[in-house]
């Protein structure tokens, strides 16, 4: 490539020289025409002089001709008018060549003078106008006395033109030397000029051409280059482009660039329009200010690129089969800097698709791997009754996922609430999965939960739509098996260290689940255990949900000893999800308690105790209570109830929006909160087993949740027609 400025030096060379000649030949032409001017005229003096020659010796011979015609007595008018006419060309001539510039001498004011003094004689001759003669029968023709005067007078003439024919001729033909001699020195000077312009004409086009040439040469290694440059855009793999500073892409770009983009029209294309239809509108205004701040003059170049919002972009394009497919840009800026401060922005984009997805791959196997030894050493800390009671119960709810997934639907409704039905189950299982701390298990179950929160926000449904969940769903399953095989070695782990001999791990016809209503404990495991069993993972819950969300509180549980075990599942499923709703929606932060004047550490109980015939379930907080201006708003804002309906609503229309399917006031879904499940499950678990469900509340200050179980043998006919 040939430097710009090098390149505008020659060009400025050429236009320099060019200038000149311009310049050269310009003043050659003026002279010369100057010159050519003189000369003319010189030549018309010239001319006239040398005619002027002829009229002293013309007159002459013309005053001697009318004196013999006189003499003669012979007609003399025609003589006389041929006199009278030399006389006033030579006199008008001579005037006139003494009034040209270049007849201007001496000897010219010489000749004049002596013109002058032929005035007095010559003048009354060519004035007279009278007969000459007088003709009589005695004597003939003879003078008159006006004859005889004109005859004198033109002898007089005739006499002075004699004597001064040659001193007048003698100063006119100097007069005409002298113009000769002028004429010959500016056709010498317009030689001398012609010569020169032509050689300095010569000259400058010699070095315009040798310019010319250099210029050629020069051009012919500009080309080159910029073929060169062409093949290396049509050959690198990254996409290069200009921005110029109305953040406009430059005719120049590599051919990597219509690959990534899927388009060619990138020429004045401005770099909000190239990604407006790529990313979301927060990445893009990010971008756009990213793009401004480069322009800054005061702008760390190494320091901007450490804050690039677009280092790696994750776009969605179609393929040439015409499917969608992710990719990853990684953009990266680099100024180019002017005279003048910044001229352009060069923008590199690499497709970086390859290394993330390996990155994301290995990532996620160590994530695995990560979350396969936390698995191990959280279930080392779990009972192995009650984990086995979560698998039973957890692959009984799959298959339960299952048949919901398989059961027929055409209407939008139909689809509709078969998605209801699975948010249900799957936030059941997420919420024994977290209180377990089997977070591997949690966070499949939570990506489920966000494929059908996707599918609820889809204006029509089919059975298509479906079909992601069932690979999903096959993916938990053989998840559940690892771990139910991993369980069943940990125990027998277990089971040998205790009795000092190795025992065979079971088989796993011994951990296969029993199929059982959801609500109701294994029968052939709720034999053995109590409600006590339940104190140590909704403890161990307790600690994670304060971590997570940095708050703190402390749980107090009592009675659950006296939990049926027909209860135990639904007592744990409700106290689960009332914990995390606690956790979240109840317990303020430490700055929040201070400044309400509450202790630092929050207080969170569960009581269940015998009411009567049946059994009463209380779970109470000590946290921020329950707005009712806060839910209203939360209904509005999710269209669930129009402005004037949720300020018509009293204080127990206010309560049952809480236990409304996919109602929350928080507005972010985090692990925990955000779906508006959580208390729908509790409420139909309480219903299922024919019981009731109440809220008291004080804003600020409490929040008390009252559940009231009929008697166990009441129950489970109830629960198992569900």
């Amino acid at each position: 490539m040939i430097p710009a400025g090098k390149d505008n030096h020659r060009q400025l060379v050429t236009v320099g020289i060019a200038t000149v000649l311009t310049l050269v030949m310009g003043f050659v032409l003026i002279l010369g025409f100057r010159l050519a001017t003189q000369m003319r005229g010189n030549i018309t003096a010239l001319q006239t002089a040398s005619m002027l020659q002829t009229y002293p010796a013309t007159i002459a011979q013309q005053l001697v001709s009318l004196r013999d015609r006189l003499e003669a007595r012979a007609y003399s008018g025609q003589a006389l008018a041929d006199l009278r006419i030399s006389v006033e060309r030579f006199d008008h001539d001579l005037e006139r060549l003494a009034a040209s510039g270049p007849a201007r001498s001496s000897e010219l004011d010489q000749a004049r003078a002596l013109w002058r003094q032929y005035g007095p004689v010559v003048n009354p001759v060519v004035a007279f106008k009278g007969q000459p003669y007088v003709d009589s029968d005695d004597a003939g023709s003879s003078f008159s006395k006006e004859g005889r005067s004109h005859f004198a007078d033109v002898k007089r003439a005739q006499l002075f033109a004699a004597e001064n024919q040659k001193n007048l001729q003698a100063q006119l033909a100097a007069v005409a030397t002298q113009l000769q001699k002028s004429a010959s020195a500016g056709a010498a000077r317009l030689r001398t000029l012609l010569s020169a312009g032509v050689l300095a004409a010569l000259v400058l086009a010699g070095i315009a051409a040798y310019f010319q040439l250099s210029r050629s040469r020069h051009e012919r290694a500009a080309r080159e280059a910029q073929e060169q440059t062409r093949d290396i855009l049509k050959t690198v793999r990254e996409g290069f482009f200009l921005l110029d500073a109305d953040y406009r892409i430059g005719s120049v770009w590599s051919e990597a660039l219509t690959r990534m983009f899927g388009r060619n029209d990138f020429a004045g294309l401005s770099f909000e329009e190239l990604l407006k239809d790529l990313v979301p509108a927060p990445t893009l205004a990010t971008a756009m200010k990213y793009i401004k701040l480069l322009w800054g003059d005061r702008a760390h170049e190494n320091l901007m690129k450490s804050i690039n919002p677009l280092g790696q972009l994750e776009i969605t394009m179609e393929n040439a089969h015409g499917s969608k497919e992710t990719r990853y840009l990684q953009f990266d800026f680099h100024r180019v800097m002017g005279p003048k401060g910044v001229k352009h922005v060069l923008c590199a984009v690499g497709d970086i698709t390859s290394s993330v997805l390996l990155a994301k791959e290995l990532h996620e196997s160590q994530e695995n791997a990560n979350q396969q030894l936390d698995m191990m050493m959280g279930m080392m800390h779990v009972d192995p009754l009650q984990l086995t009671s979560f698998l039973d119960s957890t692959e009984t709810g799959l298959q339960l996922i299952n048949a919901i997934l398989r059961e027929p639907a055409r209407t939008d409704g139909e689809f509709r609430k078969k998605l209801s039905g699975l948010f249900r189950e799957l936030h059941s299982i997420k919420g024994e999965a977290s209180a377990l701390n089997l977070m591997s298990i949690a966070s499949r179950v939570h990506s489920l939960e966000d494929m059908v929160s996707e599918l609820k926000k889809r204006a029509e449904l089919s059975g298509n739509d479906f079909l992601p969940m069932v690979v999903k769903l096959d993916d938990l399953l053989a998840h559940l098996r690892s771990v139910r095989e991993m369980a069943s070695r940990l125990t027998t782990i277990k089971e040998s260290a205790a009795a000092g001999t190795p025992t065979p791990a079971p088989s796993a016809s011994a951990t296969q689940p029993v199929a059982r209503p959801r609500g109701l404990a294994p029968p052939e495991r709720s034999a053995g255990r109590s409600g006590e069993d339940l104190a140590p993972t909704l403890h161990s819950l307790a600690e994670r949900l304060a971590h997570d969300h940095h708050k703190r509180f402390r749980l107090n549980l009592t009675g659950l000893a006296d939990v049926p075990a027909p209860y135990l599942a639904t007592v744990k499923d409700c106290v689960i999800q009332m914990l995390r709703n606690a956790a979240v929606h109840g317990i303020e932060s430490g700055e929040a308690r201070r400044a309400a004047t509450k202790e630092d550490v929050g207080v969170v109980k569960v009581d269940f105790h015998k009411a009567g015939e049946g059994y009463e379930l209380i779970f109470e907080d000590d946290g921020a209570g329950i707005s009712p201006d806060q839910i209203k708003a939360a209904a509005v804002r999710k269209q669930i109830l129009t402005a004037d309906e949720a300020a018509g609503l009293d204080m127990r229309g206010v309560m049952a929006l809480i236990f409304r399917p996919g109602f929350s006031t928080q507005e972010t879904v985090s692990m925990d909160a955000g779906r508006g499940v959580g208390m729908d499950v509790v409420a139909r678990a309480v219903y299922a087993l024919g019981g009731k469900i109440g809220v008291t509340t004080n804003p600020g200050k409490f929040t008390r949740f009252k559940i009231l179980l009929p008697a166990a043998e009441a129950a489970r006919p109830a629960a198992a027609a569900q």
